[in-house]
């Protein structure tokens, strides 16, 4: 005798366990390598909720204006691997809707195309993340992630002193982001490899005034990290 259980699975709790296991995997990209995250995270977390927010969509809400649907589009093209498509989708709704906020976004998201290439086109990447950030609204989400951004693409070219101030400039300018502590970090690590251990030992201090706010309670490795600054410059 077969025992059929009478709880059916509805379509929303579908939709949450979509939405659950997108967070999952979001989640298991960021502790696979934090450093890279945002640059390489933020296009799929923000196309996997769109599509979930247009699912969700009752049908009597108007659908999603021509420069959404088109940015939907291209950040599902990126999500699959197909970055020639996600590249040429994201240059047509730059170029067609330059005012719209979604033409707008377009190039953060083509300057993580550039930078995911291989081999990576750093120098468009670049060029991407500043148009973004000159012509965005102060995003409180992508706006950090561009800077860092910036941060990533200096010092994949070597440029210790300019990724420090990229970094740097995610605290300063978004200090409740997310991001904050971790950039402030990566600052600290680019002015060490530049040679401005005065910098670098500037930054150490600074995040740990501020520990248990944006450090979020990790004295213990800024403490390192300061400790080994003032041991290169006590060598010197």
């Amino acid at each position: 005798m077969r025992i059929r259980s009478k709880h059916r699975v509805s379509k929303d709790d579908l939709k949450e366990d979509k939405f659950q296991v997108a967070i999952e995997k979001v989640a298991a990209a960021y502790y696979r390598d934090r450093r890279r995250f945002w640059i390489y995270g933020t296009v799929a977390l923000v196309a996997v909720v769109g599509v979930i927010l247009m699912l969700q969509r009752p049908r009597r809400v108007p659908d999603f204006t021509e420069p959404e649907l088109r940015l939907t589009d291209a950040a599902v093209a990126y999500m699959q691997g197909d970055l020639p498509r996600a590249e040429q989708s994201f240059v047509e709704l730059a170029r067609l809707f330059p005012k719209d906020y979604a033409g707008i976004k377009a190039h953060y998201y083509l300057a993580n195309v550039f930078y995911m290439s291989q081999p990576p086109r750093l120098e468009e990447a670049r060029s991407e993340f500043a148009t973004f950030l000159k012509k965005s609204k102060d995003d409180p989400i992508l706006s950090p992630a561009a800077q860092m951004g910036l941060g990533n693409v200096e010092e994949q070219l070597g440029n210790a002193a300019e990724a420090a101030k990229a970094y740097e400039a995610v605290f300063r300018r978004w200090p409740e982001s997310p991001l904050a502590y971790e950039a402030m970090m990566a600052a600290g690590r680019c002015y060490r490899s530049a040679g401005a251990l005065d910098r670098a030992e500037a930054v150490y201090e600074h995040l740990l005034e501020a520990d248990g706010e944006q450090a979020g309670g990790r004295s213990e490795d800024i403490k390192l990290q300061l400790a080994q600054v003032k041991a290169l410059r006590n060598r010197f």
